[in-house]
């Protein structure tokens, strides 16, 4: 039995909603699920409420074998799913993303002093020769 990962739809019409679930390839698009994994509303505007994934249960059926269709696919990489037979690079879980961006915050702000440090520096007056001297000897 060759299990598929795939969305079932919902909603009127101009107004879909999906519903991710695990599938017989041989089932209807609309069909009974094996398992119900999450859902997604793509006329939501807050990305946050667009998806809901169970990622225990994907990560486990994508373990069994289970494969998603081309468009589940790209819906589990952007939320931070890693899909072993994609290819492709899962994009960073929220957690992921809050930890990235504090490491690139803390980095911007090392520059900024670095630089800051810099036109201090090129603001002062050049040396003299002997005055080079005299801060070498200091340790400076």
């Amino acid at each position: 039995m060759a299990v598929r990962i795939r969305l079932k739809r919902f909603g009127r019409k101009n107004r879909t909603f999906f519903r991710l679930g695990v599938f017989d390839s041989m089932t209807r698009r609309d069909g009974r699920a094996i398992e119900e994994l999450g859902h997604y509303d793509p006329l939501v505007a807050d990305d946050d409420k667009k998806f809901s994934l169970n990622r225990e249960r994907i990560s486990y059926w994508l373990s069994k074998g289970a494969l998603p269709t081309p468009t589940v696919q790209n819906i589990l990489l952007s939320q931070g799913v890693d899909v072993p037979t994609s290819g492709k690079k899962r994009a960073m879980s929220p957690e992921e993303k809050v930890a990235h961006d504090k490491v690139r915050a803390e980095k911007q702000a090392k520059r900024e002093v670095a630089m800051a440090r810099k036109a201090k520096i090129v603001e002062t007056k050049p040396m003299s020769k002997k005055e080079r001297r005299e801060a070498k000897k200091a340790g400076g």
